[in-house]
């Protein structure tokens, strides 16, 4: 993993553009809501992964955990 994650640095990447990103820099990730819906995720929070905001395939929101 390298350096912070700020927000905008992912908002409006395409999903498989934010997918190739993290795993650049050492992320797992999920996608947590999809085009509005909330998904059921678990809530054991990673130091190494991002939770991804899509609406119609594009990155509107991300935060680590």
């Amino acid at each position: 993993m390298s350096g912070l994650i700020t927000e905008q640095e992912w908002k409006g990447l395409t999903l498989k553009e934010a997918i190739d990103k993290a795993k650049i820099k050492g992320f797992t990730h999920r996608i947590v809501e999809e085009n509005g819906k909330s998904l059921m995720v678990d809530a054991d929070p990673k130091n190494n992964r991002l939770n991804f905001r899509v609406r119609d395939n594009i990155i509107i929101g991300v935060f680590p955990g």
